[in-house]
Protein backbone atom coordinates (compact mmCIF):
# COMPACT_ATOMS: atom_id res chain seq x y z
CA UNK A 1 0.00 0.00 0.00
CA UNK A 2 2.96 2.39 0.57
CA UNK A 3 4.69 1.82 -2.57
CA UNK A 4 1.26 2.11 -4.53
CA UNK A 5 0.18 5.38 -2.59
CA UNK A 6 4.11 6.81 -3.04
CA UNK A 7 3.88 5.91 -7.00
CA UNK A 8 0.42 7.65 -7.03
CA UNK A 9 1.62 11.10 -5.66
CA UNK A 10 4.89 10.73 -7.69
CA UNK A 11 2.64 10.60 -11.16
CA UNK A 12 0.51 13.37 -9.41
CA UNK A 13 3.89 15.80 -9.27
CA UNK A 14 5.03 14.64 -12.67
CA UNK A 15 1.98 15.60 -14.23
CA UNK A 16 1.59 19.01 -13.62
CA UNK A 17 5.38 19.50 -14.40
CA UNK A 18 6.28 20.86 -17.76
CA UNK A 19 7.95 18.34 -20.03
CA UNK A 20 11.95 19.86 -20.74
CA UNK A 21 15.10 18.71 -20.20
CA UNK A 22 16.39 15.29 -20.86
CA UNK A 23 15.10 12.35 -18.13
CA UNK A 24 18.19 9.69 -19.11
CA UNK A 25 20.08 8.36 -22.24
CA UNK A 26 19.63 5.16 -23.15
CA UNK A 27 22.50 3.00 -24.59
CA UNK A 28 21.73 -0.53 -26.47
CA UNK A 29 24.05 -3.00 -26.00
CA UNK A 30 23.15 -5.70 -29.19
CA UNK A 31 25.93 -8.45 -29.46
CA UNK A 32 26.71 -9.53 -32.88
CA UNK A 33 23.88 -11.96 -34.80
CA UNK A 34 25.82 -14.51 -35.04
CA UNK A 35 26.13 -14.43 -30.90
CA UNK A 36 22.82 -14.33 -30.91
CA UNK A 37 22.58 -17.07 -33.16
CA UNK A 38 25.04 -19.24 -31.49
CA UNK A 39 23.34 -18.19 -27.68
CA UNK A 40 19.52 -18.63 -29.25
CA UNK A 41 20.21 -22.54 -29.97
CA UNK A 42 22.51 -23.47 -27.31
CA UNK A 43 21.60 -25.30 -24.43
CA UNK A 44 21.08 -23.63 -20.79
CA UNK A 45 24.56 -23.58 -19.67
CA UNK A 46 26.34 -22.02 -23.11
CA UNK A 47 23.18 -19.69 -23.01
CA UNK A 48 24.12 -18.59 -19.33
CA UNK A 49 27.80 -18.06 -20.16
CA UNK A 50 27.27 -16.26 -23.53
CA UNK A 51 24.99 -13.81 -21.02
CA UNK A 52 27.72 -13.71 -18.55
CA UNK A 53 29.78 -12.41 -20.97
CA UNK A 54 27.51 -9.97 -22.72
CA UNK A 55 26.98 -8.55 -19.35
CA UNK A 56 30.32 -8.38 -18.42
CA UNK A 57 31.58 -6.41 -21.13
CA UNK A 58 28.51 -3.73 -21.13
CA UNK A 59 29.37 -3.43 -17.23
CA UNK A 60 33.56 -2.62 -18.58
CA UNK A 61 32.31 -0.44 -21.28
CA UNK A 62 30.04 1.39 -18.66
CA UNK A 63 33.31 1.79 -16.67
CA UNK A 64 35.45 3.32 -19.13
CA UNK A 65 32.32 5.58 -19.72
CA UNK A 66 32.32 6.86 -16.22
CA UNK A 67 36.23 7.22 -17.01
CA UNK A 68 36.70 8.80 -20.21
CA UNK A 69 33.19 10.31 -21.29
CA UNK A 70 30.65 11.66 -18.23
CA UNK A 71 31.05 14.63 -16.88
CA UNK A 72 28.93 17.79 -15.76
CA UNK A 73 29.43 21.40 -15.57
CA UNK A 74 29.66 23.94 -13.46
CA UNK A 75 30.33 27.78 -13.40
CA UNK A 76 28.22 30.64 -14.85
CA UNK A 77 29.08 33.31 -17.11
CA UNK A 78 27.00 35.87 -18.68
CA UNK A 79 24.58 34.25 -20.98
CA UNK A 80 26.23 31.14 -21.74
CA UNK A 81 24.98 28.74 -18.34
CA UNK A 82 27.44 26.88 -17.01
CA UNK A 83 31.35 26.82 -18.89
CA UNK A 84 33.24 24.81 -16.52
CA UNK A 85 33.82 20.92 -16.92
CA UNK A 86 34.25 18.90 -13.92
CA UNK A 87 34.36 15.35 -12.48
CA UNK A 88 31.31 13.44 -11.22
CA UNK A 89 31.07 10.23 -9.16
CA UNK A 90 29.85 8.14 -11.35
CA UNK A 91 26.16 7.64 -13.20
CA UNK A 92 23.68 6.01 -12.16
CA UNK A 93 21.89 3.38 -14.81
CA UNK A 94 19.40 0.56 -14.42
CA UNK A 95 20.16 -2.73 -17.24
CA UNK A 96 17.10 -4.43 -18.92
CA UNK A 97 17.90 -7.18 -21.15
CA UNK A 98 15.66 -8.17 -24.50
CA UNK A 99 15.74 -11.83 -26.30
CA UNK A 100 14.32 -11.22 -29.33
CA UNK A 101 13.67 -8.72 -31.80
CA UNK A 102 10.11 -7.78 -32.73
CA UNK A 103 9.51 -10.28 -35.47
CA UNK A 104 10.79 -13.39 -32.73
CA UNK A 105 14.19 -13.90 -33.77
CA UNK A 106 17.42 -14.32 -31.32
CA UNK A 107 18.68 -11.05 -30.59
CA UNK A 108 20.61 -10.72 -27.13
CA UNK A 109 21.11 -6.73 -26.35
CA UNK A 110 20.22 -4.82 -23.00
CA UNK A 111 18.94 -1.50 -23.30
CA UNK A 112 21.20 0.58 -20.18
CA UNK A 113 19.55 3.63 -19.15
CA UNK A 114 21.68 6.19 -17.54
CA UNK A 115 20.14 9.32 -15.49
CA UNK A 116 20.78 12.45 -16.70
CA UNK A 117 21.53 13.64 -12.66
CA UNK A 118 25.26 12.56 -11.71
CA UNK A 119 26.98 13.71 -8.54
CA UNK A 120 30.06 16.58 -8.49
CA UNK A 121 33.34 15.32 -6.88
CA UNK A 122 34.43 18.69 -6.09
CA UNK A 123 31.37 19.61 -4.06
CA UNK A 124 29.02 17.02 -3.90
CA UNK A 125 26.18 18.77 -5.68
CA UNK A 126 23.50 16.76 -8.07
CA UNK A 127 24.39 18.34 -11.62
CA UNK A 128 23.19 17.38 -15.46
CA UNK A 129 25.19 15.33 -17.55
CA UNK A 130 27.06 17.11 -20.41
CA UNK A 131 24.97 15.68 -23.15
CA UNK A 132 27.91 16.93 -25.66
CA UNK A 133 29.75 14.17 -24.80
CA UNK A 134 27.39 11.33 -24.65
CA UNK A 135 26.34 11.97 -28.29
CA UNK A 136 30.04 12.05 -29.53
CA UNK A 137 30.81 9.25 -27.94
CA UNK A 138 27.88 7.09 -28.90
CA UNK A 139 29.62 5.31 -31.92
CA UNK A 140 33.23 4.91 -30.67
CA UNK A 141 30.84 3.14 -26.69
CA UNK A 142 29.61 0.85 -29.56
CA UNK A 143 33.06 -0.30 -31.56
CA UNK A 144 34.73 -0.67 -28.38
CA UNK A 145 31.60 -2.59 -26.66
CA UNK A 146 31.94 -4.88 -29.83
CA UNK A 147 35.46 -5.53 -29.63
CA UNK A 148 35.66 -6.25 -25.71
CA UNK A 149 33.00 -8.86 -26.38
CA UNK A 150 34.72 -10.48 -28.88
CA UNK A 151 37.65 -10.73 -26.47
CA UNK A 152 35.59 -12.47 -23.87
CA UNK A 153 34.35 -14.99 -26.05
CA UNK A 154 37.35 -15.99 -27.16
CA UNK A 155 39.04 -16.47 -23.89
CA UNK A 156 35.79 -18.59 -22.95
CA UNK A 157 35.75 -20.48 -25.38
CA UNK A 158 38.55 -20.02 -27.66
CA UNK A 159 36.40 -19.43 -30.67
CA UNK A 160 37.50 -17.41 -33.80
CA UNK A 161 35.56 -14.59 -35.87
CA UNK A 162 36.21 -13.65 -39.35
CA UNK A 163 34.86 -10.80 -41.22
CA UNK A 164 32.27 -10.73 -43.21
CA UNK A 165 30.66 -7.84 -46.00
CA UNK A 166 27.26 -6.78 -45.92
CA UNK A 167 27.10 -4.86 -49.08
CA UNK A 168 28.11 -2.01 -50.46
CA UNK A 169 25.48 0.27 -48.27
CA UNK A 170 27.00 -0.84 -44.94
CA UNK A 171 29.74 -1.64 -43.36
CA UNK A 172 31.67 -4.87 -43.37
CA UNK A 173 30.81 -6.85 -39.49
CA UNK A 174 32.80 -8.88 -37.28
CA UNK A 175 30.91 -12.57 -36.82
CA UNK A 176 31.42 -15.92 -35.45
CA UNK A 177 33.45 -18.15 -37.94
CA UNK A 178 31.39 -21.17 -36.66
CA UNK A 179 28.08 -19.69 -37.32
CA UNK A 180 27.18 -20.31 -41.05
CA UNK A 181 25.69 -16.99 -43.29
CA UNK A 182 22.87 -19.09 -43.76
CA UNK A 183 22.08 -19.39 -40.28
CA UNK A 184 22.34 -15.59 -39.67
CA UNK A 185 19.73 -14.85 -42.65
CA UNK A 186 17.84 -17.29 -40.93
CA UNK A 187 17.44 -15.26 -38.13
CA UNK A 188 17.42 -11.70 -39.21
CA UNK A 189 13.83 -11.23 -40.42
CA UNK A 190 13.85 -7.79 -38.77
CA UNK A 191 16.56 -6.84 -41.36
CA UNK A 192 15.01 -8.28 -44.00
CA UNK A 193 12.18 -6.41 -43.91
CA UNK A 194 14.15 -2.93 -43.13
CA UNK A 195 16.00 -3.59 -46.09
CA UNK A 196 13.05 -3.92 -48.57
CA UNK A 197 11.28 -1.15 -47.70
CA UNK A 198 14.74 0.65 -47.93
CA UNK A 199 14.80 -0.59 -51.30
CA UNK A 200 11.67 0.48 -51.97
CA UNK A 201 12.52 4.46 -50.43
CA UNK A 202 15.31 4.10 -52.33
CA UNK A 203 13.46 3.21 -55.85
CA UNK A 204 11.28 6.11 -54.85
CA UNK A 205 13.47 8.51 -54.17
CA UNK A 206 15.28 7.66 -58.00
CA UNK A 207 11.64 7.99 -59.73
CA UNK A 208 11.65 11.91 -58.44
CA UNK A 209 15.17 12.83 -58.12
CA UNK A 210 16.26 11.04 -61.13
CA UNK A 211 19.78 9.97 -59.40
CA UNK A 212 20.67 7.34 -57.00
CA UNK A 213 20.65 9.35 -53.44
CA UNK A 214 23.96 9.66 -51.52
CA UNK A 215 25.27 7.52 -48.74
CA UNK A 216 24.04 9.66 -45.71
CA UNK A 217 20.53 9.97 -47.67
CA UNK A 218 20.30 6.43 -47.63
CA UNK A 219 21.43 6.43 -43.62
CA UNK A 220 18.33 8.78 -43.41
CA UNK A 221 16.26 6.46 -45.63
CA UNK A 222 17.22 3.23 -43.66
CA UNK A 223 16.18 4.73 -40.53
CA UNK A 224 12.92 5.98 -42.30
CA UNK A 225 12.79 2.38 -42.68
CA UNK A 226 13.16 1.26 -39.75
CA UNK A 227 10.18 2.77 -37.79
CA UNK A 228 7.64 2.32 -41.03
CA UNK A 229 8.41 -1.49 -40.51
CA UNK A 230 8.20 -2.04 -36.54
CA UNK A 231 5.85 -3.84 -35.37
CA UNK A 232 4.45 -3.87 -31.83
CA UNK A 233 6.24 -6.54 -29.23
CA UNK A 234 4.81 -9.85 -28.32
CA UNK A 235 5.84 -11.44 -25.12
CA UNK A 236 6.89 -14.89 -25.29
CA UNK A 237 9.20 -17.06 -22.59
CA UNK A 238 12.68 -17.96 -23.35
CA UNK A 239 11.55 -21.39 -23.06
CA UNK A 240 9.03 -21.07 -25.72
CA UNK A 241 11.15 -18.54 -27.99
CA UNK A 242 14.29 -21.43 -27.45
CA UNK A 243 12.41 -24.14 -29.27
CA UNK A 244 11.25 -22.37 -31.86
CA UNK A 245 14.72 -21.04 -32.43
CA UNK A 246 16.21 -24.83 -32.42
CA UNK A 247 13.52 -26.22 -34.86
CA UNK A 248 14.15 -23.38 -37.44
CA UNK A 249 18.31 -23.76 -36.83
CA UNK A 250 17.88 -27.38 -37.71
CA UNK A 251 16.69 -27.06 -40.77
CA UNK A 252 19.35 -25.06 -41.97
CA UNK A 253 22.10 -27.11 -40.12
CA UNK A 254 20.95 -30.68 -40.90
CA UNK A 255 21.37 -31.63 -37.47
CA UNK A 256 20.29 -31.28 -34.02
CA UNK A 257 20.77 -27.28 -33.05
CA UNK A 258 22.11 -27.80 -30.08
CA UNK A 259 24.84 -30.27 -30.53
CA UNK A 260 26.02 -28.10 -33.21
CA UNK A 261 26.56 -25.51 -31.09
CA UNK A 262 28.29 -27.77 -28.71
CA UNK A 263 30.87 -28.51 -30.98
CA UNK A 264 31.31 -24.46 -32.16
CA UNK A 265 31.85 -23.65 -28.11
CA UNK A 266 34.02 -26.57 -27.17
CA UNK A 267 37.42 -25.41 -26.00
CA UNK A 268 39.71 -25.20 -28.75
CA UNK A 269 43.47 -23.99 -29.19
CA UNK A 270 42.73 -20.38 -29.96
CA UNK A 271 45.89 -17.96 -30.93
CA UNK A 272 47.06 -16.29 -27.67
CA UNK A 273 45.46 -13.12 -26.62
CA UNK A 274 47.64 -9.71 -26.55
CA UNK A 275 48.47 -7.76 -24.03
CA UNK A 276 49.35 -4.30 -24.03
CA UNK A 277 53.09 -4.81 -23.91
CA UNK A 278 53.18 -7.45 -26.75
CA UNK A 279 51.92 -4.70 -29.77
CA UNK A 280 55.58 -3.15 -31.00
CA UNK A 281 55.32 0.51 -31.10
CA UNK A 282 55.80 0.60 -34.82
CA UNK A 283 53.07 -1.81 -35.19
CA UNK A 284 51.08 0.88 -32.99
CA UNK A 285 52.86 4.10 -35.76
CA UNK A 286 51.67 2.16 -38.83
CA UNK A 287 48.16 1.80 -37.48
CA UNK A 288 47.85 5.32 -36.05
CA UNK A 289 48.40 6.08 -40.31
CA UNK A 290 46.18 3.64 -41.21
CA UNK A 291 43.21 5.23 -38.99
CA UNK A 292 44.31 8.94 -40.36
CA UNK A 293 44.14 7.57 -43.46
CA UNK A 294 40.66 5.71 -43.20
CA UNK A 295 39.21 8.84 -41.01
CA UNK A 296 39.78 11.71 -43.52
CA UNK A 297 38.34 9.76 -46.22
CA UNK A 298 35.06 10.44 -44.58
CA UNK A 299 35.85 14.10 -42.52
CA UNK A 300 37.49 17.28 -43.24
CA UNK A 301 37.94 17.61 -39.45
CA UNK A 302 37.89 14.90 -36.52
CA UNK A 303 38.03 14.53 -33.15
CA UNK A 304 39.39 12.21 -30.58
CA UNK A 305 36.44 9.87 -30.31
CA UNK A 306 36.19 9.67 -34.36
CA UNK A 307 40.00 8.34 -34.13
CA UNK A 308 39.26 6.04 -31.22
CA UNK A 309 36.18 4.35 -33.18
CA UNK A 310 38.54 3.91 -36.34
CA UNK A 311 41.15 2.38 -33.92
CA UNK A 312 38.66 0.25 -32.71
CA UNK A 313 37.56 -0.98 -35.99
CA UNK A 314 41.03 -1.13 -36.97
CA UNK A 315 42.16 -3.69 -34.39
CA UNK A 316 38.75 -5.56 -34.10
CA UNK A 317 40.83 -8.60 -35.90
CA UNK A 318 43.22 -8.67 -32.32
CA UNK A 319 42.46 -10.37 -29.35
CA UNK A 320 43.37 -8.88 -26.29
CA UNK A 321 43.82 -10.65 -22.69
CA UNK A 322 41.66 -8.37 -21.17
CA UNK A 323 39.81 -5.05 -21.68
CA UNK A 324 42.21 -2.85 -19.81
CA UNK A 325 45.00 -4.36 -22.40
CA UNK A 326 42.63 -3.78 -25.41
CA UNK A 327 41.81 0.00 -24.14
CA UNK A 328 45.81 0.86 -23.61
CA UNK A 329 46.37 -0.17 -27.17
CA UNK A 330 43.72 1.72 -28.63
CA UNK A 331 44.48 4.35 -26.61
CA UNK A 332 47.88 4.18 -27.98
CA UNK A 333 46.91 4.36 -32.05
CA UNK A 334 44.55 6.79 -30.75
CA UNK A 335 47.85 9.36 -29.91
CA UNK A 336 49.50 7.93 -32.65
CA UNK A 337 46.94 9.30 -35.43
CA UNK A 338 46.90 12.51 -33.12
CA UNK A 339 50.33 13.10 -34.01
CA UNK A 340 49.75 12.50 -37.66
CA UNK A 341 46.87 14.95 -37.55
CA UNK A 342 47.23 18.57 -37.85
CA UNK A 343 45.73 20.89 -34.47
CA UNK A 344 43.77 23.42 -35.99
CA UNK A 345 42.12 24.55 -32.19
CA UNK A 346 43.81 27.36 -31.33
CA UNK A 347 46.25 27.08 -28.16
CA UNK A 348 45.33 28.74 -25.04
CA UNK A 349 45.74 32.62 -25.00
CA UNK A 350 45.98 32.78 -21.08
CA UNK A 351 47.61 30.26 -18.53
CA UNK A 352 44.67 28.61 -16.67
CA UNK A 353 45.29 28.22 -12.86
CA UNK A 354 46.05 24.92 -11.27
CA UNK A 355 42.23 25.03 -9.65
CA UNK A 356 40.87 25.20 -13.20
CA UNK A 357 42.92 22.39 -14.86
CA UNK A 358 42.14 18.50 -15.05
CA UNK A 359 45.01 15.97 -13.88
CA UNK A 360 46.47 15.80 -17.48
CA UNK A 361 47.30 19.54 -17.57
CA UNK A 362 43.92 20.33 -20.00
CA UNK A 363 41.69 23.15 -19.31
CA UNK A 364 38.09 22.54 -17.72
CA UNK A 365 37.34 25.60 -19.87
CA UNK A 366 37.70 23.45 -23.01
CA UNK A 367 35.68 20.08 -23.45
CA UNK A 368 37.45 17.03 -22.64
CA UNK A 369 38.42 15.35 -25.95
CA UNK A 370 37.35 18.75 -28.04
CA UNK A 371 40.76 19.42 -29.81
CA UNK A 372 39.71 19.44 -33.69
CA UNK A 373 42.12 17.91 -36.29
CA UNK A 374 42.64 17.94 -39.99
CA UNK A 375 45.41 16.56 -42.44
CA UNK A 376 48.07 17.90 -44.48
CA UNK A 377 46.43 15.95 -47.78
CA UNK A 378 43.24 17.59 -46.92
CA UNK A 379 44.38 21.37 -46.18
CA UNK A 380 46.08 20.63 -50.16
CA UNK A 381 42.86 19.20 -51.45
CA UNK A 382 41.28 22.73 -50.14
CA UNK A 383 44.36 24.40 -51.77
CA UNK A 384 43.38 22.90 -54.88
CA UNK A 385 39.67 23.86 -54.81
CA UNK A 386 40.68 27.31 -53.76
CA UNK A 387 43.00 27.56 -56.52
CA UNK A 388 40.35 26.70 -59.20
CA UNK A 389 37.71 29.00 -57.94
CA UNK A 390 40.23 31.51 -58.33
CA UNK A 391 41.32 31.09 -62.32
CA UNK A 392 39.51 32.62 -64.28
CA UNK A 393 40.68 30.67 -67.22
CA UNK A 394 37.64 28.23 -67.32
CA UNK A 395 35.06 28.13 -70.64
CA UNK A 396 32.36 30.32 -70.40
CA UNK A 397 28.64 30.49 -71.87
CA UNK A 398 27.02 33.30 -73.75
CA UNK A 399 24.17 34.66 -71.88
CA UNK A 400 21.98 34.38 -74.58
CA UNK A 401 22.23 29.97 -74.71
CA UNK A 402 21.20 30.55 -71.04
CA UNK A 403 18.58 32.73 -71.68
CA UNK A 404 16.89 30.48 -74.16
CA UNK A 405 17.32 27.16 -72.53
CA UNK A 406 15.82 28.98 -69.59
CA UNK A 407 12.67 30.38 -71.42
CA UNK A 408 11.79 27.88 -73.54
CA UNK A 409 13.29 24.30 -72.71
CA UNK A 410 13.29 24.61 -68.82
CA UNK A 411 10.97 26.90 -67.12
CA UNK A 412 13.09 28.10 -64.22
CA UNK A 413 12.36 30.76 -61.46
CA UNK A 414 14.08 34.36 -61.81
CA UNK A 415 16.01 33.59 -58.83
CA UNK A 416 17.48 30.47 -60.68
CA UNK A 417 18.01 31.63 -63.97
CA UNK A 418 19.67 34.32 -62.42
CA UNK A 419 22.09 32.00 -60.74
CA UNK A 420 22.78 30.42 -64.04
CA UNK A 421 23.85 33.34 -65.30
CA UNK A 422 26.20 33.57 -62.59
CA UNK A 423 27.94 30.77 -63.19
CA UNK A 424 27.83 30.69 -66.88
CA UNK A 425 29.96 34.07 -67.39
CA UNK A 426 32.00 33.45 -63.82
CA UNK A 427 35.13 31.83 -65.80
CA UNK A 428 35.97 30.21 -62.61
CA UNK A 429 37.05 26.51 -62.73
CA UNK A 430 35.12 25.63 -59.97
CA UNK A 431 31.79 27.15 -58.99
CA UNK A 432 29.32 26.42 -56.29
CA UNK A 433 25.46 26.25 -56.14
CA UNK A 434 24.03 26.49 -52.67
CA UNK A 435 20.47 26.10 -51.72
CA UNK A 436 18.30 24.44 -49.10
CA UNK A 437 16.84 21.13 -50.22
CA UNK A 438 13.69 21.53 -52.10
CA UNK A 439 15.15 24.85 -53.87
CA UNK A 440 15.68 23.24 -57.08
CA UNK A 441 19.22 22.81 -57.16
CA UNK A 442 19.08 20.00 -59.70
CA UNK A 443 16.32 21.13 -62.00
CA UNK A 444 18.96 23.93 -62.55
CA UNK A 445 21.93 22.31 -62.82
CA UNK A 446 19.78 20.56 -65.63
CA UNK A 447 19.33 23.03 -67.37
CA UNK A 448 22.87 24.18 -67.25
CA UNK A 449 23.81 21.02 -68.87
CA UNK A 450 21.15 21.43 -71.95
CA UNK A 451 22.92 25.04 -72.28
CA UNK A 452 26.39 23.70 -71.81
CA UNK A 453 26.19 20.82 -74.43
CA UNK A 454 24.34 23.68 -76.82
CA UNK A 455 27.53 25.69 -76.72
CA UNK A 456 30.57 23.11 -76.24
CA UNK A 457 28.76 20.21 -78.01
CA UNK A 458 27.68 16.20 -76.89
CA UNK A 459 30.25 14.86 -74.13
CA UNK A 460 31.70 18.42 -73.18
CA UNK A 461 29.96 17.82 -69.51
Amino acid sequence: EQRAEAERQIRAEESVKPSSGVAGYDYTFSVPKSVSALWGVADAGTQALIVGAHHEAVAEVLDFMEREVVSTRRGVAAGNGAVMQADVIGVAATAYDHWDSRLGDPQLHTHVVISNKVKTTEDGRWRSLDGTAMYEANVPISEHYNAVLADRLTRLFGIEWEQRERGAERNAAWELAPVPETLIREFSSRSSHIDKEKDRLIAEYVDLTGRRPSSAKIIQLRAKATLATRPEKEIHSLLDLTTQWRERAQKILGRGAVDWAKEATAPSRARPTLRADDVPLDAITEVGVSVVGAVEEKRSTWKHWNLWAEASRETMGWRFASADDREAVVGMIVEAAKQESLTITPPDLVTVPEVFRRADGTSRFRPRHGVVFTSETLLAAEDRLLARAEDMTAPELDLDVIEGVTRKEHLLSAEQSETLAGIAVSGRQVDLLVGPAGAGKTTAMHALKTAWVKAHGKGSV
